[in-house]
């Protein structure tokens, strides 16, 4: 590819509330090329976009307006044991105050109201904005425990719901949980899987490649030139997160990345427009 693909993290994550119909539509709207979203199977087997296995106490109000408080001896209820209804019941429109979210993203501008979305509603959304705009769903299921559903069903929910709404074409699927993506390639084989791998992991792109990956998905401090190099020899595809100092885009940029995600797509995108410009 001539120049990498703008990745929105989550939407754009310190432009908008993450993982929320607002940050999917204005990320669309403001022409990026894509976003990153994970999803989850809710207990009545609903795809609903939110980043934790459990409900998050920085970030979910209940109906009354009230933050969640972390039961002393207990943990917040898990995505996987909430219906889809119940779940929407979360307010997840800005961040508490003084909590670790929201000093990350103390520019975000609030969006108060905003519910955890639907991936049909995020597909519906970025399509109204733009036909071309594309998503990289992560299938979030957990390494190890039963906190999440089994990842073969996660894929097959997000395939289902793909080809349902004509949409396979602008997908990709990534995770960390490659069982997933093994999955979803022997049965849907011209979709699009990049599999990711985070700072501690041995895998490399030997290891995305004999598993069958079209595309390796590092973490930033994992993108070397020589990891760079490896990742080609293997004919993989290579996309970067999460990226958000310009200098480090523009190294990528020059290393001829496949994709950049970032929580600061804007940036990225003034970037991309002077390397367009040039060539």
């Amino acid at each position: 590819m001539p120049n990498p693909i703008n990745i929105a993290h989550r939407g754009g994550a310190q432009l908008w509330p993450e993982n929320t119909l607002p940050a999917f539509t204005a990320s669309a709207r403001a022409r990026f090329d894509a976003a990153e979203l994970d999803v989850q199977l809710t207990r009545d087997d609903r795809l609903v976009v939110f980043h934790d296995f459990r409900l998050k106490p920085g970030l979910c109000r209940d109906s009354r307006g009230e933050w969640l408080r972390p039961k002393r001896f207990g943990r917040m209820p898990a995505i996987r044991d909430l219906s889809f209804a119940e779940l929407r019941e979360y307010d997840v429109g800005r961040a508490k105050p003084r909590s670790l979210y929201a000093r990350r993203h103390a520019q975000v501008e609030p969006a108060d109201g905003a519910r955890m979305p639907s991936l049909s509603e995020v597909i519906a959304c970025v399509r109204r904005e733009n036909p071309d705009f594309r998503l990289f769903i992560e299938i979030k299921t957990a390494l190890r425990g039963r906190i999440s559903a089994p990842p073969e069903a996660v894929a097959d929910a997000v395939l289902d719901e793909a080809k349902a709404a004509g949409f396979l074409d602008n997908i990709v699927l990534v995770g960390f949980d490659w069982a997933g993506l093994t999955y979803a390639k022997k049965r849907s084989p011209d979709v699009q899987c990049w599999f990711t791998t985070d700072a501690r992991s041995r895998a490399g792109p030997h290891h995305v490649a004999a598993s069958g990956g079209d595309g390796w998905f590092p973490p930033l401090n994992r993108a070397t030139d020589r990891a760079i190099e490896r990742a080609r020899a293997c004919g993989l595809l290579l996309g970067v997160w999460t990226v958000n100092r310009p200098k480090d885009m523009q190294r990528l940029i020059d290393r001829g990345v496949d994709g950049i995600c970032t929580d600061r797509p804007d940036r990225l995108q003034r970037l991309l427009t002077s390397f367009r410009t040039e060539r």
